[in-house]
C-alpha cells in the first residue's frame, strides 16, 4: 500500500512533468511550432523543451514576402471579370474603376 509519502511524491513528479507540457502548450500557439508542437516539446523535453520554444519566432514576427501591387489596368481587370461573370452590378465596377484611375 502507498504511503502519503509516495502519494505526495507521485503528485510533484506528475506536476514537474505536466508544467512544462501546458507551457510549451500554451507558448507553442504564439509561435510558429504550433500548439501541439509545443506540447510535445514541453511533454518530452521538459523545461529544455521550453527553452527552444521561446527561441523559436512568434507568429506576428514572421517575414512576409512583399509581392508587387497590382497595376491600376490589372486592378479594372479583376473588377471587369466579377463584372462578366456577375458577381458585382455595372455600377459597382465603375465605382471601383473611379476610384483606380482617381489615385
Amino acid at each position: 500500500m502507498l504511503g502519503t509519502q509516495e502519494i505526495i511524491l507521485i503528485i510533484v513528479v506528475l506536476l514537474l512533468w505536466a508544467i512544462p507540457a501546458i507551457w510549451g502548450y500554451k507558448e507553442g500557439e504564439k509561435r510558429t511550432i504550433g500548439d501541439i508542437g509545443g506540447l510535445l516539446l514541453g511533454l518530452v523535453l521538459g523545461f529544455i523543451g521550453i527553452i527552444i520554444i521561446y527561441c523559436l519566432p512568434k507568429i506576428e514576427e514572421q517575414q512576409y514576402h512583399n509581392f508587387f501591387a497590382q497595376s491600376p489596368a490589372d486592378e479594372i481587370l479583376k473588377y471587369k471579370q466579377l463584372l462578366d461573370n456577375g458577381a458585382i452590378t455595372e455600377e459597382e465596377y465603375n465605382i471601383q474603376k473611379a476610384k483606380i484611375l482617381n489615385r
